[in-house]
C-alpha cells in the first residue's frame, strides 16, 4: 500500500482490532502488521481468527494473536477488557469495526437492540475500560468505523431500544453511527489532557462478510459499486500510522477517498447526557471504569 502520510514508526507498538478477523479490520491490521506492530484481533469466531493471524503474521507482524470475545454483552465485554490488558499493558491503537446487519430485528442477552449494543455501547465500554493502556503508551489513537449519518438525525436518548418506535434497520444502524460521533465528540474533551485520539471514520458500501446476509438484490449492488476492504481502510491506516494526529482529535472522516478531518461539533448537552446514560447502563450489569492518572498531552 502506498501512503503519503508521514509515518511514525510502528515496529514495537501494540495495535488491537475489534471485528479485526475480516474485512476493513483485518486490511487494516495487515498494513500495521506489515509494519511491524504486535497486533491482536478480537472476534467471535476462532477458526476465522486462526486464519487472519496466518495471514497478518505472514504480512511480518512482530506478533499476532487472537482473541475470542462476545461483544455483544457486557460481561463479554469486560472478558475482552481483562484479557487485552493481560495481552498488552500499553496499548498505541483501537480499532472499532465490529459491525451487524440482520434485517430482523435481534435483542442482545443484556437486553439491548443489537445494533446499539454491539455497534455503540460495546465501543464506549471497550475505550473507557481500555483508556489507561492507551494513555500508558504515550500515543494511544482510537478509531470507530461506521457510516456517514443523514445531516441532523440525533437519537432518541429515551428510546434507543425501539420500545415504543416501529424498529427497522436503517434508523437502528443510523442512531447508534450518531451515539458513536457524541461519544467520540465528547471523549475528546474530557481527555484532552491525555495522550489520546478518539476519531470517527466513515465508509462507504463495503465487499465484506456482512454484506452476505443482506438479499440478493442488495449483495449484487455490493458487488457492482461496493470497494474492497483494502481501499475502504485507508483512513483507518492513515490514523495508525501518521506521525501526526492531533487534527485528528474529536473529529470525523466523511470521505473515505479523502484523508481530511472535520471537527465534530454536534450539541454537548445530548453528548455529555449520552455519555451519563452509557455509564449507568454499563454500572447496571458490573461494569465500572477506573480513571487513569493525568498527565500533559
Amino acid at each position: 500500500m502506498e501512503t503519503m502520510h508521514d509515518e511514525r514508526p510502528l515496529r514495537g507498538l501494540n495495535f488491537v482490532f475489534s471485528g479485526g478477523t475480516a474485512g476493513i479490520g483485518l486490511a487494516a491490521a495487515t498494513e500495521v502488521g506489515r509494519r511491524g506492530a504486535a497486533v491482536l484481533l478480537v472476534g467471535r469466531d476462532g477458526e476465522r481468527g486462526a486464519r487472519a493471524v496466518t495471514s497478518v503474521r505472514a504480512a511480518g507482524a512482530g506478533e499476532a494473536a487472537f482473541c475470542a470475545a462476545d461483544l455483544t454483552t457486557i460481561a463479554g465485554v469486560a472478558r475482552a477488557i481483562e484479557a487485552i490488558a493481560a495481552w498488552r499493558p500499553r496499548l498505541h491503537g483501537l480499532v472499532h469495526t465490529a459491525m451487524t446487519a440482520s434485517l430482523q430485528r435481534v435483542d442482545t442477552a443484556d437486553g439491548f437492540e443489537r445494533a446499539f449494543g454491539l455497534q455503540y455501547l460495546a465501543r464506549y465500554a471497550l475505550n473507557r475500560g481500555l483508556l489507561a493502556a492507551l494513555a500508558a503508551s504515550g500515543d494511544g489513537r482510537i478509531v470507530h468505523v461506521g457510516a456517514k449519518a443523514p445531516a441532523g438525525l440525533l437519537p432518541d436518548l429515551d428510546d434507543l431500544q425501539f420500545r415504543r418506535r416501529r424498529w427497522s434497520l436503517l434508523p437502528a444502524l443510523m442512531s447508534s453511527q450518531v451515539l458513536g460521533y457524541l461519544h467520540v465528540q465528547e471523549a475528546a474533551q474530557r481527555w484532552r489532557e491525555l495522550p489520546v485520539t478518539t476519531s470517527v471514520v466513515c465508509v462507504g458500501m463495503t465487499r465484506t462478510e456482512t454484506a452476505r446476509g443482506w438479499p440478493w438484490y442488495v449483495r449484487g449492488l455490493y458487488r457492482l459499486f461496493g470497494t474492497s476492504p483494502e481501499r475502504s481502510a485507508g483512513n483507518v491506516i492513515g490514523l495508525l500510522i501518521a506521525r501526526d494526529v492531533e487534527r485528528a482529535d474529536g473529529a470525523i472522516f466523511f470521505d473515505p477517498r479523502r484523508f481530511e478531518p472535520t471537527p465534530l461539533a454536534l450539541d454537548a448537552a445530548l453528548a455529555r447526557r449520552t455519555w451519563a446514560l452509557s455509564e449507568q447502563l454499563a454500572r447496571e450489569r458490573g461494569l465500572v471504569f477506573a480513571e487513569p492518572d493525568r498527565g500533559a498531552r
